[in-house]
């Protein structure tokens, strides 16, 4: 096709010019045509492997962005997980303890994290793997915050209910945060500081400076207020009511009488050292039903000094009216 070519005609026996047909010379175009286009997108190729069109260029750049987006989205939902399991963690030990509730079961967090996949159509990205774990916790923390939700809703419920119950019940340290003391002897079996052996001690010794004030940890009727026969020296014994009962021993000074009503936070007396007492300290007991139980495991409030100093300054005042702190957490 690029050259000319003969042939010798038997006939006349001269050379004479080939002249190819009309089939096929538009063959011949097709396979031409045909082999430019395939040089052509061989061409483009190559040049595209190494040198990005614009277009590419742009889209690549939008891919960079996007994964950015997405790594700062998961680091942000890594910090929300973290702070929904830390109010899960307050809802079961600390709300729901005060008010004597069962904490939500793990199956019910569990709800709505597996079964089928609902993000069928993402599967076709071609990173879908990363795209769909960024989806699923999305899911899986929304439905989260929903149960969290609930049960924080159960739990407002329960204590707006249960409001006279949470004021009576038993829930802050005896001792201000804002004045000097500490844990001498915890609740439970241990070598009694006189007879040398090993016993049971039913409440918990707080240390510090004689005169130091000694605040009622709820609601409640003084039932006793005086000299022990036991050991207690003087002592203050108040009935909070449900089946609470709390005992503040070993005081130098007694503020309050038998009959009387007290507030939570309510002075009933001074740190001393009556009684069988090595030195000045509070001996402090929390009875249920009869029973002594872990002082330790109603210190539900951590109040800071100031907001002590707020609760025994309303306690005191009898014409403001007392309003329960028993759900704050600071």
């Amino acid at each position: 096709m690029f050259g000319r070519k003969y042939y010798i005609n038997p006939e006349t026996l001269r050379y004479e010019r080939v002249r190819l047909t009309a089939k096929q010379r538009l063959r011949y175009s097709v396979f031409f045509g045909l082999g430019i286009v395939a040089l052509a997108v061989l061409l483009r190729s190559g040049f595209e492997r190494y040198y990005p069109t614009p277009r590419q260029v742009r889209y690549q750049q939008e891919n960079n962005a996007l994964r950015s987006d997405y790594l700062s989205l998961n680091t942000t939902l890594q910090t929300l997980e973290s702070q929904l399991e830390e109010l899960k963690n307050r809802d079961d030990h600390l709300y729901r303890s005060i008010l004597s509730l069962e904490p939500v079961p793990q199956s019910i967090w569990e709800v709505g994290t597996g079964g089928s996949e609902p993000y069928v159509m993402l599967r076709n990205l071609s990173e879908s793997d990363f795209v769909l774990e960024t989806f699923q916790r999305i899911d899986k923390l929304a439905n989260r915050v929903q149960i969290q939700s609930s049960s924080l809703e159960n739990v407002y419920e329960e204590a707006v209910t249960n409001q006279d119950f949470l004021a009576r019940k038993p829930s802050i340290n005896p001792i201000s945060p804002g004045d000097p003391c500490w844990l001498t002897s915890s609740y439970g079996y241990r070598i009694d500081p006189f007879t040398r052996r090993r016993s049971m001690h039913l409440g918990i010794d707080l240390a510090g400076p004689y005169g130091l004030q000694i605040h009622a940890t709820g609601n409640g009727t003084v039932i006793a207020a005086g000299y022990s026969s036991y050991g207690y020296g003087k002592e203050v014994l108040v009935d909070h009511g449900y089946g609470y009962v709390t005992r503040y021993a070993h005081l130098q000074e007694i503020l309050v009488k038998t009959g009387q009503q007290l507030k939570r936070g309510e002075v009933v007396g001074t740190m001393g050292s009556t009684g069988r007492s090595t030195g000045p300290h509070l001996h402090y007991e929390v009875h249920k039903d009869g029973r002594t139980v872990n002082p330790m495991l109603f210190f539900f409030e951590n109040l800071t000094a100031d907001e002590y100093s707020l609760l025994a300054s309303r306690a005191s005042q009898s014409d403001q009216p007392f309003y329960s702190n028993a759900l704050s957490q600071k």
